[in-house]
C-alpha cells in the first residue's frame, strides 16, 4: 500500500487519509485528493486550472472550493506542525515544499524540501490570545477525538469498496452544505443505496442529507422533510439502533417546533450515535429554543469537537456563546465561521453584539456597519442594531435615524433586535407591539440575550402577549 511520509504525516494514497503521529486526520477525500495532487509532484507548481481538472474531472466546480481545501490543509495539518507543506503562487498556482521520506525514515534519506521563492507572512491573528489558544485547542482536540460528521473507516468498511468510495464523496460534499453540494451528496448516497440497498448507512445519508435541504431552505421544506422520514424509517427498519435516522427525525420534529418529541429523538440519536456532529448540533439548538443557553452551549461545544470544519455548526456555537455570556469565546467562534465560509456574514452580528456587551462600543459600530455593507439585503437589519446601540450610548438622534431605516423594511429585521432599538430608546409601548406579533422564538431570544438584563425589572416585557405572526 503506497503511502508518502513527511513531517509527523502520513498519507495512505489508495484510501486517502492523512494521518499525523498515528492518528487519522478528520478531513474529506476530495481535501487529502488536493493534498495527493500536489504531493505527487514535489516542487511543481501546478496551476489551479489544472488540479481543479484531476480533482474534479466532473466539472462544474469553482476556483473558490479549490482554495478552500487549500485553507483546511493549511489549518488542520498547522495543528500539528509548524513546517510549511504548500506554498502559493499568486495566479500562478500551488506546489508541495515539505521534504518527503520513504515510510521508513531510517532506510532512505529524505527528498531536500523546495525553497519557497519568497517567505510567506506570519498569519495574523484576528483574535484576543485567549480566544486564539481556544481556536487552536479547538483542533487540537479534533485531532485527538477524530470525531468529524464522516462517520469513520469503522463504519464504512462493511460496504463495498465502490460504494465505500462514494459514500466518503457524499459526506465531504454533505459537509460542506451548500444547495449545490447537499444535492451532490444524495447523488452519491442514491449510488450507495443502489449498490448496498441493505446496508442502513446509505439511508441514513440520505435522511440526514434530505434534512439538511429542508433546515437550510435549499428545497421545498415539507417535501425534503417526508423524504428525510422516509429514508430514516427504512434505514431503522435494516438497522433498529441507525442513531443517525433518530438524528434526522429529531431535526424534522424540530423545525415543525415538536419540541417533546424532538428532544426524545435526539436524546436517543446521541446515545446510539455519540460521534454524530449534527445529531449534537440539532440538540443544542434545541436547548435554545428551550431557553437553556447554557445546556445549548455545552452541546454545540461537543458537537464542534466533533465536527471542527463545520461552519453551520461552528457559527450557532458563536451565538449559544453570546446567549450564555462567554463574550470573547463568542468572538472566537464568529471569527472561525467567517474564516471557514466568509459569505456566513450572519456571524458579523454576533461578534458585534459579544463586542457591545464587554463595552466596545467602537468596535461594535464598526462590525455592525460594515455587516450592513457587505450583505447587500442587510442594511435594515444593521440599522435596527445600531439604533440599539445608540440609544444605549445617549446618542438619540443617531438612533432615530438608524431606526427609520430598520423600519423601512421590517421583514429583514430581527423582531428581538427591533424590540430592542424601541425599548433603548424609551418607546416601550412599541416594543411589545412589536413583541405581541412575534413567535415563541423570539420571545426566548428577546429574554436570553444580554441586552434584556437592563429590562429585567419592568414586569411589563414579562407579561407581554405572544401572537405568533
Amino acid at each position: 500500500m503506497e503511502r508518502l511520509v513527511f513531517g509527523p504525516f502520513e498519507l495512505d494514497v489508495e484510501r486517502l487519509v492523512l494521518s499525523a503521529d498515528g492518528i487519522q486526520l478528520a478531513l474529506g477525500p476530495k481535501v487529502v485528493e488536493t493534498l495527493l495532487a500536489l504531493a505527487e509532484r514535489p516542487g511543481e507548481i501546478l496551476a489551479k486550472k489544472e488540479l481543479l481538472g484531476r480533482i474534479w474531472p466532473e466539472g462544474f466546480i469553482e476556483e473558490a472550493s479549490l482554495s478552500q481545501n487549500v485553507y483546511v490543509l493549511r489549518k488542520t495539518m498547522r495543528a500539528h506542525w509548524e513546517g510549511e507543506v504548500i506554498e502559493t503562487l499568486p495566479r500562478r498556482g500551488y506546489r508541495f515544499v515539505a521534504a518527503l521520506e520513504a515510510p521508513a525514515a531510517a532506510a532512505t534519506a529524505p527528498l531536500a524540501p523546495v525553497q519557497p521563492t519568497h517567505a510567506l507572512p506570519a498569519v495574523r491573528r484576528r483574535w484576543l490570545p485567549s480566544a486564539a489558544a481556544l481556536a487552536v485547542a479547538l483542533l487540537l482536540g479534533a485531532a485527538a477525538l477524530r470525531l468529524v460528521a464522516l462517520r469513520g473507516d469503522a463504519q464504512t468498511r462493511a460496504l463495498p469498496p465502490t460504494a465505500q468510495r462514494l459514500y466518503a464523496l457524499g459526506r465531504y460534499y454533505w459537509n460542506e452544505r451548500s444547495q449545490t453540494s447537499l444535492l451532490r451528496s444524495l447523488a452519491y448516497f442514491h449510488r450507495v443505496v443502489a449498490l448496498a440497498p441493505q446496508d442502513p448507512r446509505g439511508y441514513e445519508a440520505l435522511a440526514s442529507a434530505e434534512a439538511m435541504m429542508g433546515d437550510y431552505g435549499y428545497g421545498v421544506p415539507a417535501r425534503d422533510y417526508d423524504a428525510a422520514g422516509k429514508y430514516a424509517k427504512k434505514a431503522l427498519a435494516l438497522d433498529p439502533k441507525a442513531g443517525e435516522a433518530y438524528a434526522a427525525l429529531g431535526a424534522i420534529a424540530l423545525d415543525r417546533r415538536h419540541f417533546p418529541s424532538a428532544n426524545h429523538l435526539l436524546q436517543k440519536a446521541v446515545k446510539l450515535a455519540p460521534k454524530d456532529a449534527p445529531a449534537r448540533e440539532w440538540l443544542g439548538i434545541l436547548r435554545l429554543n428551550n431557553g437553556d443557553a447554557a445546556a445549548g452551549y455545552r452541546d454545540l461545544r461537543l458537537a464542534a469537537r466533533l465536527d471542527p470544519l463545520s461552519t453551520a455548526t461552528t457559527a450557532w456555537l458563536a451565538q449559544a456563546a453570546y446567549f450564555d455570556r462567554h463574550f470573547h469565546q463568542a468572538i472566537a467562534y464568529a471569527h472561525q465561521a467567517l474564516d471557514l465560509d466568509p459569505h456566513r456574514l450572519d456571524t458579523m452580528t454576533t461578534i458585534g453584539l459579544a463586542q457591545e456587551a464587554l463595552g466596545k462600543n467602537r468596535s461594535a459600530a464598526a462590525t455592525f456597519q460594515a455587516f450592513s455593507t457587505r450583505c447587500m439585503s442587510c442594511r435594515n437589519e444593521g440599522a435596527a442594531l445600531l439604533a440599539d446601540l445608540y440609544a444605549r450610548e445617549g446618542k438619540r438622534a443617531l438612533a432615530q435615524h438608524e431606526l427609520a431605516l430598520a423600519r423601512a423594511d421590517v421583514h429583514d429585521v430581527g423582531r428581538d433586535d427591533l424590540a430592542f432599538a424601541f425599548a433603548a430608546l424609551g418607546k416601550r409601548g412599541r416594543a411589545l407591539a412589536v413583541l405581541a406579533h412575534a413567535g415563541a422564538a423570539t420571545h426566548l431570544a428577546f429574554e436570553m440575550d444580554p441586552r434584556f438584563d437592563s429590562l429585567r425589572n419592568f414586569p411589563i416585557y414579562r407579561s407581554a402577549p405572544r401572537v405568533s405572526s
